[in-house]
């Protein structure tokens, strides 16, 4: 690789010196012209943009998805605060789980017990005697 780059600044060297001393030359031909700069720019390349369009398919969420919660990316993790905040409501989730399993725990979601019917079988049935039509004569 430094065989390559000797070789390479011993060929421009030279060629650098003779623009030089041509540059300085005093000329004596009147009769040339100096035309503007041109600077030219290869066109832009096109950029692929994923999010361009939405997704004409909306897959409805499965228990899968609604279970399962994707790792923050580095922009989400900085913008919420950084890594430290993200460690501590870790902690905090395992602290959790591990009170869960200490004897006598109860959790604060408890199942739910039905409560017996509002009305007696009476009232029902008086309920649904007055609501039927009456005969019309």
């Amino acid at each position: 690789m430094r065989a390559i780059c000797f070789t390479f600044l011993c060929a421009t060297i030279p060629s650098a010196y003779a623009q030089e001393s041509s540059r300085n030359a005093p000329t004596t031909s009147d009769n040339t012209t100096t035309m503007d700069t041109i600077r030219v720019t290869a066109p832009r390349p096109e950029v692929l943009d994923l999010y361009k369009f939405k997704n004409p398919i909306d897959p409805k969420p499965t228990h899968f998805d609604r279970s399962m919660r994707e790792m923050p990316s580095m922009e989400e993790i900085s913008m919420n605060g950084g890594v430290i905040p993200l460690l501590v409501g870790y902690m905090a989730q395992k602290v959790a789980t591990g009170v869960k399993k200490i004897p006598g725990w109860k959790d604060h979601e408890q199942p739910a017990t039905a409560r017996p019917p509002p009305l007696t079988e009476e009232q029902m049935d008086r309920a649904v005697r007055l609501l039927e039509p009456s005969p019309t004569p």
